[in-house]
């Protein structure tokens, strides 16, 4: 799903892992785990480097840029370093509206951002072999009041390897280069220059230095320069060590520290947006929390349907009895008892399900998304398993009571009630019959005593007996039998109200198994997005980087505080 292949410890390159990641988080999106804006810090996260400015394989300067507020001298700097007037100064000075690259004539920059204009990029060249590491960038004055120049430069800082932040001792506390510096001070490698020296004062650069310690820096390497054309009397300056610092940070052994911690840095921040994506997702329990919630919620609703919807019931079970021949006919077809929730019942009909039972559903299930949003739960993909819910309810009762309803009828009553009712049928037929037996034989042998001893026959009183005997024989078991035998009207309603008893119980299954499934897919996304975090973080810490002599200086190593007063 990611697109990128983990083999071992085999790092892929920064831009596959961000299209990996990028992946991953289009599929949660397209699931509904993540709205489309959740997504917006990623897909701002910075893809170029300097290195991206040109073609693999050729030859790779460094990027080093000047950086600062208006009227400070950056580009007389960059003529001095030049030894040529590169870039105009002044009131001509063009670079508040255009990038300046002064490079080494073998240098092809082939990979400029495709969204910036040509004619906003000056360009120019020099065969001095001395300097062909370095390629200098003059960008636009970073407090310029037009907004596009501050994106010019915003868009130029990805592509730079080291940022030479120019001040003067006016502008050194300017509001606006230092909100840069905090934000992107460990993004760069930084040299520091006071140019205007001839101006300063000692207090004035050790204020300075004291707010780049804060910004984050152990011990900023600060330099002080005049710029002035053809001076009269020339103050002492670090110049020359300027100079010196820049032919050693483009030798290949420092350059390839910056990269390797460019890419680090590159990667931290990846692995930063990817995991604030992964908390997204919800805690580690995730839907697994909400069983106990739901069963409370369910057990309420539940007795609730069962109360509301009786009354209801028991009009149904009345019709039913009522029409008992007719509905027989029809095969005892519910859905001809119950009328839509939209139209008014006819005169003798009710509703089994009515719109008040689907909201009482509806409300219960918005009660469990509003428990799930308080939890830092995602409630769309839950949202989107539930809603069709309580029109599904309303399905089951209906077929979970027509069911029950003919299973009652076909077996009335407990079993108990059953066996007594089929017992006492058969004493109304033995008892009566036992009765006229023991009748039969009295009459029987008062004959025969009567015709051997001449003895009176038997009279009315054994007749008036006799008859009360086989009556009484016969009416204790029918009307027992009668008593026993369950209504249509009762059966009818113990079945339905046994029927939508086991439909709410099925649909809190079936929300719980809502809750599962999507639990189980929350799992699967998280596993596939710690799949791409972990190799990303490992490379992102990976081996340190040797922060001794002139780059430790010219990195951030702390947590910048905020510089009081800058």
């Amino acid at each position: 799903m990611t697109g990128v292949k983990l083999q071992g410890e085999t790092p892929a390159s920064f831009e596959e892992w961000v299209i990996g990641v990028r992946q991953w988080a289009q599929t949660v999106v397209e699931r509904q785990w993540l709205r489309p804006g959740d997504l917006q810090p990623l897909q701002e996260l910075e893809v170029r480097n300097p290195g991206s400015l040109f073609d693999p394989g050729s030859h790779r300067p460094l990027v080093a840029a000047f950086f600062g507020g208006t009227g400070v001298g950056k580009s007389s700097l960059l003529n001095r370093l030049a030894g040529q007037a590169v870039a105009r100064t002044g009131v001509e000075r063009p670079t508040s509206r255009e990038v300046s690259l002064y490079m080494h004539e073998s240098v092809r920059v082939s990979q400029l951002p495709s969204h910036f204009p040509l004619d906003q990029v000056r360009i120019a060249r020099h065969p001095d072999a001395d300097a062909r590491q370095i390629l200098w960038v003059d960008m636009p004055d970073i407090d310029s009041v037009e907004a596009h120049n501050r994106e010019l430069v915003l868009n130029w800082l990805p592509r730079i390897d080291v940022l030479i932040y120019v001040v003067s001792p006016e502008r050194y506390r300017d509001d606006k280069g230092w909100r840069l510096l905090r934000e992107h001070g460990g993004d760069h490698a930084w040299l520091f220059v006071m140019n205007q020296w001839d101006r300063c004062q000692d207090v004035q650069l050790e204020d300075f230095r004291r707010l780049l310690g804060l910004a984050g820096f152990r011990d900023p390497i600060v330099l002080r320069t005049d710029c002035r054309p053809n001076p009269i009397e020339p103050k002492p300056d670090d110049f020359t060590e300027l100079q010196r610092l820049l032919r050693e940070i483009s030798g290949r052994h420092v350059m390839s520290q910056l990269e390797a911690r460019a890419e680090q840095a590159r990667l931290s921040a990846l692995a930063g947006a990817l995991r604030e994506l992964l908390g997204r997702l919800g805690p580690g329990e995730g839907y697994a929390g909400l069983r106990s919630a739901w069963d409370s919620l369910w057990s309420t609703t539940q007795s609730d349907l069962l109360s509301g919807l009786d009354w209801s019931l028991q009009c149904v079970a009345t019709a039913f009895a009522g029409r008992e021949a007719h509905l027989l006919a029809r095969s005892m077809d519910l859905s001809k008892l119950v009328e839509d929730s939209a139209k008014p019942p006819a005169p003798n009909e009710t509703l089994l399900w009515d719109r008040w039972a689907e909201s009482r559903v509806g409300d219960t299930l918005a009660e469990l998304l509003v428990e799930a949003g308080q939890r830092g739960l995602p409630i769309l993909p839950l949202k989107a398993r539930l809603e069709d819910w309580p029109a599904q309810t309303g399905k089951q009762v209906l077929r979970q009571g027509q069911l029950m309803l003919r299973q009652a009828l076909a077996r009335p009553g407990g079993g108990l009630r059953r066996f007594l009712l089929k017992l006492m049928g058969g004493l109304a037929v033995l008892l009566p019959l036992g009765a006229l037996g023991w009748a039969s034989y009295q009459v029987v042998k008062g004959y025969y005593e009567s015709a051997a001893q001449h003895l009176d026959y038997l009279g009315s009183d054994f007749a008036i007996h006799s008859v009360l005997l086989i009556a009484l024989a016969w009416l204790l078991p029918w009307f027992a039998q009668t008593r026993l035998k369950p209504s249509i009207e009762k059966s009818a309603l113990q079945g339905l109200r046994a029927g939508v008893d086991t439909a709410l119980a099925s649909v809190g299954v079936g929300v719980l198994a809502s809750l599962e499934e999507a639990d189980a897919e929350r799992q699967e996304l998280l596993a596939s997005g710690y799949a791409l975090l972990d190799p990303i973080e490992r490379l992102s810490t990976g081996s340190p980087l040797d922060d001794s002599g002139v780059l430790g200086r010219i990195l951030a190593a702390t947590e910048p505080s905020n510089p009081g007063g800058a």
